[in-house]
């Protein structure tokens, strides 16, 4: 497993462990950018298309609007999209983790749900166990995730 395949299954794990905050700030940004896309296109329908031609707003302001119109469009086209890959991301952990054995789903719950540190981890677990010998199960669960993804093509060239 090179590094860079290592940091994305790292950020997979992040995602998963945070996933019910992640969503509701992406959907709230989300709802943020569809009012104001609404407020947008009902500003410029009454303004710009609305108005007779001798009181209509000018030219660059017109443009202006189309511009933050689609701008607006663009980014929840984004979130949606980011969305998805997000939840997609939380069902392959899942699937992925649920199959592993009770340490190791143990050791990834606590450091990617919990955050809990790995100076913090021992004190924290329910059997006996130091540090390295945790992260050397963590190391373990990364590798099996890491084959499963590949199996499942995430790693393909």
């Amino acid at each position: 497993m090179t590094k860079n395949e290592r940091s994305k299954i790292k950020n997979m794990l992040y995602v998963w462990g945070s996933y019910k905050y992640i969503i509701s700030v992406e959907k709230s940004e989300l709802e943020d950018i569809k009012i104001m896309y609404r407020n947008m296109t009902d500003i410029k329908s009454v303004c710009i298309d609305g108005m007779p031609k001798s009181n209509r707003i000018r030219r660059p302001v017109e443009e202006a609007f189309e511009k933050n119109v689609r701008l607006c469009e663009g980014r929840i086209e984004k979130l949606n999209r980011l969305i998805k890959s997000n939840m997609e991301s939380k069902k392959k952990i899942d699937d992925i983790v649920d199959g592993f054995s009770y340490v190791e789903q143990y050791i990834l719950r606590a450091r990617y749900v919990k955050n809990i540190s790995w100076d913090l981890m021992p004190v924290n677990l329910p059997f006996e166990m130091c540090k390295r010998h945790c992260q050397r199960w963590h190391n373990a669960a990364l590798e099996k995730i890491y084959q499963e993804l590949k199996k499942q093509g995430e790693f393909d060239l």
